[in-house]
């Protein structure tokens, strides 16, 4: 059975089958029968961009790959963001076990905080402890000093909280945001052109063939 690579990568294949992993789980985000959208057509391409390539350097070892576009260890900030926030299933193990993908991405955490088996100090004011059932306890401090605590479930949940909080994406503009009209209008009538030409592509086999694809 074929499963996502845990990063770090330790060679191009499987940074390829990473890559190749995440764009099929994406591709099958859409509802079965539905066509290929445009949004999800220029995400695959976005993170078609920020493929793996070859490490530089010799020697016969495997090494890790690179981000093709922004020569970082790969996978990169931006791919790494998009797997996490779109639920790939990476099967980290444990929290620490994310701690390397994350510093691969230049994020760490805070000046003297860790990441142990048994508990998570981290940057922006939150961290967690073990409890006795194999869950975590995890606490975020909030305004005038307050801590918000939930309940995480295993290892496995508490690694997927700790990569989404570090790396996942959310609240983009304009989604939530005041937007300003006469910005709207700038764009408004080409976006309606672009429309109606993608709904003429997406028609073309090479999409419609996609067709078939996604939940049920």
């Amino acid at each position: 059975m074929v499963e996502v690579p845990v990063p770090p990568l330790g060679s191009y294949e499987s940074g390829q089958l990473f890559h190749r992993l995440l764009l099929l789980f994406l591709r099958d985000l859409k509802e079965a029968g539905e066509p290929v959208g445009r949004h999800q057509y220029l995400l695959g391409s976005v993170v078609e961009l920020h493929g793996p390539a070859w490490a530089e350097g010799g020697g016969a070892e495997p090494r890790q790959p690179r981000c093709a576009c922004c020569r970082t260890p790969y996978p990169c900030r931006t791919v790494l963001g998009v797997a996490v926030s779109a639920g790939l299933p990476i099967a980290w193990g444990s929290p620490a076990a994310v701690v390397p993908a994350l510093r691969d991405v230049g994020v760490e955490p805070r000046a003297g905080g860790e990441v142990t088996a048994e508990h998570v100090y981290w940057a922006n004011g939150w961290g967690a402890r073990r409890l006795a059932d194999g869950g975590w306890e995890v606490g975020v401090m909030v305004d005038r000093g307050e801590v918000e605590t939930r309940a995480v479930s295993d290892d496995a949940a508490m690694a997927d909280y700790l990569a989404t909080a570090a790396v996942g994406l959310g609240g983009p503009y304009p989604y939530g945001w005041v937007e300003d009209g006469t910005a709207v209008a700038a764009v408004r009538a080409a976006a309606y052109e672009r429309a109606a030409d993608w709904r003429e592509r997406v028609r073309l086999p090479y999409l419609d063939a996609h067709r078939e694809f996604g939940a049920s």
